[in-house]
């Protein structure tokens, strides 16, 4: 069971399904693909995956980690063969071609032998990739116990969270803006909030597009927003009644084939009155104005009701998450900026010969390192 938990034929093909169950999930968002019971048990299978492959990878790195000269007594390891006509003279230029290595040494009367290396962090930083992958997994399987929901508010509106989001606390949204830049453009939405929890007042802060407020592990996130507007209607035998339109939206003006629409702008509501595609009349409204409409019948503006919608959302795996991508980010770096190297070298002073031996995964760093050894052998007497 463990060799099986800890295959690469398994990792590969967890890792397709969840490829796959994220694309699906991406393409329909409304089934709940990340909640879902077997989706769990995909990223739980290739969290044990990937957290065996590791562990059984961990004793190999500390037996390297941990070397020591003694460990390695026999020449027939080495597997080069110097000769040099000066022992003291080669000693000198072989520390000169260390300097920089972390060396062991052990010296008999008739050998000096030296275990020297470097970029040990390249060791660790495999180890810590896979440990950083696992914690993002942990992550990614705490967020599938997240809630989400999607509310709209009205200016001074106060609306208690779904309980699946966070049970008890409610929302008042103080008032919603859209800042524009000197131009004339639009560069943000931002609404500002109020947080209660249990009828006490919290937090306070403000949500922008791509700039959401947090509160206690609950995000909201500026999604929308938009404008009502309040207008009374009366006629000759008609008592005015009041109506809560939607912004640019158009409306048949009862009686005749006219249409009316009144639309938000920065410089306040505009109201149009069309005949098919034609513009008959537009103004620009303010609190209490009047406009007759075609069919005899009064407009009178109320007010704006500008409104705003915000997804709130909890996650509770995001903070493991990020620990984990910071980790990940720290052990790529150790992983290209280092190369892991050993240098075996023994002196044999009875037979004036090096015996060397290079350890390094990477071929060029592995033969520049014993082309720099073969060069002692000329450097001699220089």
């Amino acid at each position: 069971m463990i060799k099986f938990l800890s295959s690469i034929k398994l990792a590969i093909t967890l890792i397709t399904a969840i490829v796959f169950a994220s694309i699906f999930a991406t393409a329909n968002p409304s089934m709940e693909v990340f909640s879902s019971t077997w989706f769990r048990i995909l990223v739980l299978l290739f969290t044990a995956n990937l957290l065996l492959c590791t562990v059984q990878g961990i004793p190999v790195m500390l037996k390297k980690l941990f070397i020591k000269v003694d460990d390695q007594n026999s020449l027939e390891e080495c597997g080069h063969e110097i000769p040099i006509t000066d022992v003291s003279d080669t000693e000198n230029q072989l520390r000169k071609l260390l300097n920089g290595y972390k060396v062991q040494e052990k010296n008999t009367e008739s050998k000096q032998t030296l275990l020297a290396s470097k970029g040990v962090s390249s060791l660790l930083a495999p180890h810590l990739l896979h440990i950083s992958i696992i914690i993002i997994l942990i992550g990614a399987f705490l967020g599938t116990f997240g809630a989400s929901g999607t509310i709209m508010f009205h200016i001074g509106g106060k609306m208690d969270m779904p309980e699946r989001v966070a049970k008890g606390m409610a929302v008042q949204v103080d008032d919603f803006r859209t800042i524009y830049s000197d131009g004339g453009y639009v560069l943000n939405w931002e609404s500002d909030l109020t947080v209660f929890v249990d009828g006490e007042k919290v937090a306070t802060g403000v949500t922008k597009v791509n700039h959401p407020f947090r509160h206690a592990g609950v995000v909201f996130y500026q999604t929308g927003y938009g404008f009502r507007h309040l207008v009374g209607i009366s006629g000759p035998e008609k008592e005015e009644e009041f109506y809560i339109i939607p912004d640019d939206t158009r409306f048949n003006i009862a009686g005749t084939d006219f249409e009316f629409d009144i639309r938000y702008f920065r410089d306040g509501p505009l109201i149009k009155i069309y005949d098919g595609a034609n513009v008959l009349d537009a103004k620009r409204l303010s609190r209490g104005d009047i406009i007759e409409l075609p069919n005899g019948e009064i407009l009178e503006y109320g007010r704006l009701y500008p409104y705003t919608v915000l997804a709130v959302k909890t996650d509770p795996g995001v903070g493991t998450a990020m620990v984990g991508f910071i980790l990940m980010m720290i052990s790529s770096a150790m992983l290209w900026t280092t190369r892991h190297r050993m240098i075996y070298a023994v002196l044999d002073k009875e037979n004036n010969k090096l015996l060397v031996k290079v350890v390094c995964k990477n071929k060029e760093i592995k033969e520049q390192i014993y082309a720099e050894l073969y060069l002692l052998k000329t450097k001699e007497g220089e």
